[in-house]
């Protein structure tokens, strides 16, 4: 027969077992609500429209998305169909980029994906729209850069290649690889 402590020590030991499994399967679940939350974004909105200004009150660029999906955790925006729109310091608009996607990141990098448009709207500049399939922007600086096939579009030539570096704000391009242009007879 089982004297009283010894069924003491047994009934002890069952009930540590009990909670350590308990604690352990708690551990787990928490483990797993944490990856799933991770996947959800913090806020999404439709229709988003953003302004960025200069410290003087100029306006530098205009941000819309159909979409937009922000991820607190890593702090990225996903954006379907992005419409980006900068201006000259003169208020006039300089450029407007499009593309199908595109992810915003916090320290105002945007990357750009699939059938990417960007458009010139200064007259005084000989190009009227760059093409390709990915682009990398500092939004700050508005460098941008794409390491596949471009095109590049003005009255006078059309130029193709593939990777592109250009300046926004300085109005430069450089084809990386590959290059060919063809230059149209003038009128």
């Amino acid at each position: 027969m089982i004297n009283r402590q010894t069924l003491l020590i047994i009934l002890l030991l069952a009930v540590s077992l009990l909670a350590w499994r308990w604690s352990s399967q708690s551990e787990n679940a928490n483990i797993e609500s944490q990856a799933k939350d991770l996947s959800v974004p913090s806020f999404t909105a439709t229709k988003l429209h953003s302004r960025r200004y200069t410290a003087e009150g100029k306006l530098t660029d205009i941000f819309t998305a159909e979409q937009a999906l922000y991820y607190q955790h890593n702090k990225i925006t996903d954006a379907v169909t992005p419409v980006l729109q900068t201006f000259e310091p003169n208020g006039q608009t300089a450029w407007n980029i499009t593309a199908k996607t595109g992810q915003l990141f916090s320290n105002d990098r945007i990357i750009l994906r699939d059938n990417i448009v960007i458009t010139n709207h200064n007259p005084a500049l000989n190009i009227d729209r760059m093409q390709t399939s990915y682009l990398d922007m500092d939004m700050n600086t508005q460098q941008v850069r794409s390491d596949k096939p471009v095109t590049i579009d003005s009255p006078d030539y059309h130029v193709q290649g593939v990777g592109l570096h250009a300046d926004l704000k300085t109005k430069r391009y450089q084809i990386l690889e590959q290059g060919h242009a063809t230059y149209f007879k003038p009128r």
